[in-house]
Order: C-alpha cells, then sequence, then structure tokens
C-alpha cells in the first residue's frame, strides 16, 4: 500500500510538473530587434547618414555592457529614402522583421504614412519627424523630437517681434512637414498683425522656382517663409540670387544639413532648429564607431534607442507592456534633451528653439546685433 502511494505521488509530481513545463511562457532568447527608419540615399541622405551613427553608438554602448537581461540588441536599417518609402518600410519592419520598437522617421514625408501601419500592428514607435499631428494616428505613435506645431508658433513670433517684419510671402513644400509649420506659421504670424502677400506650395521633387520667385518679387514682402525639402532648397536659394529677390529668408530645420548649408546662395539665409544637447565628446564617439558625421537629428536617433532600452529592461519586449511603459516616460539621461516626457497626445511636453544662420557653409547661432 505504502509503495502504491508512493507511486501515485511521483507520477502526479511528474504530470503536474510538465504541464507547468508545457504552459509556461517560453524564455526569449536571441537578439532584440529594433528598427531604424532613416533616409540613406536621395536628397537627405547626409541627415539620415547622421541619424543612423547615433542609433549605432547607442547600440554598441548597450550591447558592451551586456545587452538588455543578457540579450544583444540588433538593429534593423532602412532606407525610407524621406519619402512616401515610409510606408514599405515600416510594413517590412513591423511585419516582416518583427521589431520590438521602431525609431524614425525623421522626415515627415516617410513618418505621414507610415505611423498608421506602427499603429496596427501594434508596433511602439518613437519618431522624430516633426509635422503637427503625427502622433494622433494612435497611442503606439511617440515623438522625441519638438513638434512643429510648436517650431511654427516660434518662428512667426520671432520672424514678428524680433525681426520685425510685417508683410510675409511663404512658399513650402507639399508635404506633411512643410504643409504643418506653413499653417501653424501662417495663422500665428497673422494673429500677431503680420500679413501674407502670397503662399505657394511645391511639390517635393521641384526644382524650377522661378515663376514662384518672380511672383513672390512682385509682390515686395519683407520676409519669404521658405520651409521645403533640401532639393527644393538646393535649386530654390540659386534661384532666389539669380533673380535678385533680397528680402530676409527664414525656414525651419528641413535647412540643417550640408545639403542646404553649403547651397549656393545659402549665406545669410535664417532656420530655426530645436534647442538640444550635441557635446563635443558625443559627436567624436559618433564619428568613431560609425565614420558618420553628426547633425541636430543625431541624438534623437541615441536617445530613441537609449529610451526604448531602458523601458524594456523594465517590461520586457511585449509590446503593449512596453507602449504603456512609454507613455509614463520621465527620462533623463538622454543626450539631446534634459528631459524627455510625453503628454496626452505622446508629443513632448515642452521644447525650446533658437535661430541660426547659414555662415561659411555652416548653420551657426544667430544674434541680431541692434544698429
Amino acid at each position: 500500500m505504502k509503495n502504491t502511494i508512493i507511486w501515485v505521488v511521483v507520477i502526479l509530481v511528474v504530470l503536474v510538473g510538465g504541464y507547468f513545463l508545457l504552459t509556461a511562457p517560453a524564455q526569449e532568447t536571441g537578439p532584440i530587434k529594433i528598427g531604424l527608419s532613416s533616409p540613406m540615399t536621395g536628397e537627405a541622405a547626409s541627415y539620415g547618414d547622421a541619424f543612423l551613427g547615433g542609433a549605432m553608438l547607442a547600440v554598441k554602448e548597450i550591447n558592451d555592457t551586456g545587452g538588455i537581461n543578457n540579450r544583444l540588441i540588433e538593429l534593423v536599417v532602412e532606407d525610407d529614402k524621406c519619402s512616401s518609402d515610409g510606408a514599405t518600410v515600416y510594413n517590412k519592419l513591423a511585419n516582416i522583421d518583427k521589431v520590438v520598437g521602431i525609431v524614425g522617421p525623421m522626415c515627415s514625408a516617410a513618418a505621414g504614412p507610415a505611423v498608421s501601419i506602427a499603429q496596427n500592428a501594434g508596433v511602439p514607435s518613437i519618431i522624430v519627424a516633426s509635422a503637427p499631428g503625427l502622433t494622433k494616428a494612435g497611442d503606439y505613435i511617440f515623438r522625441n523630437y519638438p513638434s512643429d506645431s510648436l517650431q511654427g508658433k516660434f518662428a512667426a513670433d520671432y520672424v514678428y517681434n524680433t525681426l520685425g517684419k510685417r508683410k510675409a510671402a511663404i512658399i513650402y513644400v507639399q508635404n506633411d512637414w512643410g504643409q504643418g509649420i506653413k499653417n501653424v506659421f501662417g495663422d500665428r504670424f497673422k494673429e500677431l498683425g503680420g500679413e501674407i502677400l502670397y503662399d505657394e506650395g511645391i511639390p517635393q521633387d521641384s526644382s524650377d522656382l522661378r515663376t514662384l520667385i518672380t511672383k513672390v518679387k512682385s509682390v515686395k514682402p519683407d520676409v519669404l517663409f521658405f520651409p521645403v525639402y533640401p532639393k527644393n532648397a538646393v535649386s530654390g536659394l540659386k534661384q532666389i540670387k539669380d533673380l535678385k529677390l533680397n528680402v530676409t529668408i527664414v525656414s525651419g530645420d528641413g535647412f540643417d544639413g550640408k545639403e542646404v548649408t553649403e547651397a549656393d546662395g545659402a549665406e545669410g539665409v535664417l532656420y530655426t532648429v530645436a534647442k538640444l544637447g550635441l557635446p563635443e565628446d558625443f559627436q567624436k564617439k559618433v564619428e568613431e564607431i560609425s565614420g558618420k558625421g553628426t547633425n541636430i537629428f543625431t541624438p534623437f536617433a541615441y536617445d530613441g534607442v537609449k529610451i526604448f532600452a531602458e523601458v524594456i529592461r523594465k517590461v520586457g519586449t511585449d509590446k503593449q507592456a512596453i507602449k504603456d511603459e512609454l507613455s509614463k516616460l520621465y527620462y533623463t539621461n538622454g543626450i539631446s534633451l534634459p528631459v524627455v516626457e510625453f503628454d496626452k497626445d505622446r508629443d513632448l511636453k515642452s521644447a525650446e528653439f533658437e535661430i541660426k544662420i547659414i555662415k561659411g557653409g555652416v548653420g551657426i547661432p544667430f544674434e541680431l546685433k541692434s544698429e
């Protein structure tokens, strides 16, 4: 009898143990995949190179210290060409590569058609693209870069209050970024008491702006607000110079790359950018490990990867858990900004901007000198 009871107990232990082994969640192994959507070719390739460099440094630092919970980070990089290819890139990263999160795009032209794909697939994404409204695609879309709803207002306030301009013309690129920042600028400029004398959009691939520039010249504005993409800017600035449109030119952060700052006719052009951290030692580290230069977007890619790493350390790789943790994020270990904290629309709660002027092929901080 005793032997029978012992064997029954043994069998029960084996059965129960086997049940728990079979039903317990499998231990995740292998690399943790994080996607990067960046323009590696096309008109914004140098921007994309600098963006990739920041992400590469973050991955190296994480993996050199043992990864996340003994798993290494694998960066899956896709070329969105700063275009509607962003949709194809997001579809691949979310549904084929099965990444746990996506950093980028940095271009609104790529982000506009992409964010709904991440939302539908339930993949947390930290975008840098700044067009207003992008994060409203859903609760999986976050942005660690200031929205153009803030940048456009800053530009209008600066043009009206600091530069003292009252009559503006606008030429903008017809995509999410150009349309968004143009709308905010125009509305705020008129609210302040300014007048919009001319307002025209151009396709992203447009290179002949002579007719528009001639029309601008005819209405005699004292400032041209010119939020366009690099290809438009390179041809447009030369044509502005050739047609002798002698007015103050102001643009947005799309001008903060060597394609534009080194362009013929760029000297003296003003543009707005977010105030951010870009310390020299950070720039050197990026260049050493990636062989790439840096720009204003580099630290946002770096911080995006590091934010994902911190969240995954806390909650694991479940995408909904990552999303929920991002919604209550208070991150103070970044390079780009002192604090990354999201509002109800998953945009930054606050941001500061500055004006740069193009001098000698580079953008430098601008200070208006009194006469």
